[in-house]
């Protein structure tokens, strides 16, 4: 049996069985219901604990158990767009040699809207969210765990053994290593972020 092309992976912890859930059927409907699909194309994996261990730690378990020519890391408390993996699925099959796929990003912030823009073209993270820069985007992401990246490429480089903040140092890792890049002009990643405790929400006293 072939590899899939792609692999979703899910971080998630106990207590967030219902984002889990919501983010499985949103992306079922996705593969599973869509003519042009086939269901072996993509798989889907989580990884579940109760905070005992890093962010980091778990997103670098994803990846070694990646199977999928391709992995791609979605949070359980975030969503993506309805035509996500149509359009990542078109791309690594008209592009099977490319390093990543990268795209827009809708950012909502405590109900606040941002637009956000991912590609390995800029030379670091940008913006605070206060006003849009250059492209017309309030942030700027060079390639992380968000975005589809080459399974092999993706194991090449350890996701920093952090609690939070692990996507930005493991983006400074990988940026070097990028050499090819098939862009998608739309927003397919959707980050909903709620502040909260930071104790609770990172599992500091873990």
């Amino acid at each position: 049996m072939n590899n899939p092309l792609l692999n979703i992976l899910i971080p998630t912890v106990v207590g967030r069985e219902q984002e889990y859930s919501k983010l499985y059927k949103k992306i079922e409907s996705c593969i599973f219901f869509r003519k042009e699909f086939n269901a072996e194309d993509v798989v889907v994996t989580k990884a579940i604990d109760n905070k005992e261990i890093t962010i980091g730690q778990k997103r670098n378990m994803l990846y070694e158990s990646s199977s999928g020519l391709y992995s791609w890391q979605i949070d359980d408390d975030d969503d993506i767009s309805d035509d996500a993996i149509e359009l990542i699925l078109k791309a690594i099959k008209e592009n099977p040699d490319v390093d990543c796929v990268t795209f827009e990003e809708y950012v909502n912030i405590d109900g606040k809207e941002y637009k956000s823009n991912h590609s390995n073209e800029y030379a670091d993270w940008e913006g605070d969210g206060s006003s849009l820069l250059y492209d017309g985007f309030h942030f700027h992401r060079t390639v992380y765990f968000k975005d589809v990246i080459k399974t092999e490429l993706a194991k090449s480089v350890p996701v920093p053994r952090l609690r939070w903040a692990e996507d930005h140092e493991y983006s400074k890792l990988l940026k070097p290593l990028i050499r090819t890049e098939f862009h998608i002009s739309e927003q397919l990643y959707k980050y909903i972020h709620i502040s909260s405790d930071p104790k609770e929400r990172y599992g500091l006293d873990k």
